[in-house]
């Protein structure tokens, strides 16, 4: 694309959002450029040039009436513009209900006013950063430096030279001393023991929740959070079991043995975290460690190490474990089933039966099995 003002402009980033209206776009981003070079826009058509402004974003800011490149617009007010922004912005809707909770957190915190500028977002920081450099809360320091820095350099246009943005760069990250450590389960009657102490019944929205129901499912699925609080299963049609849609990686989508069942719908587990952080006697098991409770359970069944790190959704870590890897097939995930009941069981000090009907038990059926010490029906 050449224009008369600053010749050829080669570099253009961004993904077209749908390839179908690609040549639309092109279209309209040719229009723009004629219209900048014939106003003499020079900086703006630099900018562009430069590779600071992706052709995508400026498109998006000329088609509502202006480009957000200049300094000045860091005078404008801080609210109206951040929601503008995230109605606009192509990020995926989770984040940008995080950052609607994040901002309204520090509404609430006063950290953020009514008449705040743009140009008061690294104070703003600063204010965060010592809250949370208090309270040890270093990853979401690291979420909220991150939605703002995301904010200024989209809406000011990728400019580098800008002092707000430069100031806000300057602002330093929360480094983390220590890792929290893993504390899987040991067994069956640990899982008991926590089940029984967390209160079963609690509120999500208008509806009451077994809490109990989830710690079973998460460790007898070792599926990740964000899987669980998406709802991302479903009964896999050719197999019978479980099918995971995750989305971290392009090993998440698999397929696990279906041992329990829980309706699949958006959850949160914000409210269960709390339970238990703050359960009496203290535990150190948080929700991310009934995953790594089913990693340690498979192993310890006999469950080959090649399919449960295909039912946890691991990538290779060697290239022996790339060959290795390959999805199992209906009876070895059976056999897989069989396996860690049968553990289960025994770790429960019951002699394993002969063999285990296919039934799949609703949550309440199975904390029953296990208070009462018999899994037959299971």
């Amino acid at each position: 694309m050449r224009t008369q003002s600053v010749g050829r402009i080669a570099k253009a980033s961004g993904v077209f959002p749908n390839m179908r209206n690609a040549a639309e776009l092109i279209q309209q981003i040719k229009l723009m450029i004629r219209e900048l070079d014939v106003n003499r826009e020079l900086v703006k058509l630099t900018q562009i040039k430069q590779g600071k402004v992706r052709l995508l974003d400026a498109l998006a800011a000329w088609k509502a009436g202006r480009l957000t490149f200049a300094e000045s617009y860091a005078g404008e007010s801080l609210l109206p513009t951040f929601e503008k922004w995230l109605d606009t912005t192509s990020v995926s809707p989770i984040t940008i209900q995080q950052y609607r909770n994040y901002m309204s957190r520090l509404m609430r915190l006063g950290m953020v006013q009514p008449s705040s500028k743009i140009r008061d977002v690294p104070d703003v920081l600063r204010a965060v950063r010592v809250v949370m450099a208090k309270e040890h809360k270093a990853v979401y320091y690291g979420n909220v430096r991150q939605m703002f820095m995301s904010f200024l350099v989209n809406h000011l246009g990728y400019d580098d030279d800008s002092h707000v943005l430069r100031d806000l760069r300057r602002v330093p990250v929360i480094k983390v001393r220590k890792r929290r450590e893993h504390h899987p389960l040991r067994g069956p009657q640990d899982l008991i023991e926590l089940g029984s102490r967390i209160n079963t019944t609690g509120r999500w929205g208008n509806r009451s929740v077994d809490y109990q129901s989830w710690i079973y499912f998460m460790t007898l699925t070792g599926m990740r959070p964000t899987e669980f609080e998406r709802g991302l299963w479903e009964r896999d049609e050719e197999t019978g079991h479980l099918r995971i849609k995750g989305t971290k990686t392009r090993n998440a989508v698999r397929v696990i043995p279906l041992i329990l069942w829980l309706e699949p719908e958006r959850r949160t587990l914000g409210n269960l975290q709390m339970r238990l952080v703050n359960l009496q006697p203290a535990t150190v098991v948080r929700c991310r460690d009934f995953r790594r409770t089913s990693a340690v359970w498979y192993e310890q069944a006999g469950v080959p190490r090649s399919r449960y790190s295909y039912y946890l959704g691991h990538g290779p870590k060697d290239m022996t474990a790339l060959y290795e890897r390959r999805t199992p097939t209906k009876a070895e995930m059976d056999a897989d089933r069989q396996a860690l009941l049968t553990w289960i069981k025994q770790q429960h000090e019951r002699v394993a039966p002969a063999s285990v009907p296919v039934v799949v038990p609703t949550p309440a059926e199975f904390i029953s099995s296990f208070e009462q010490g018999d899994m037959a029906g299971v």
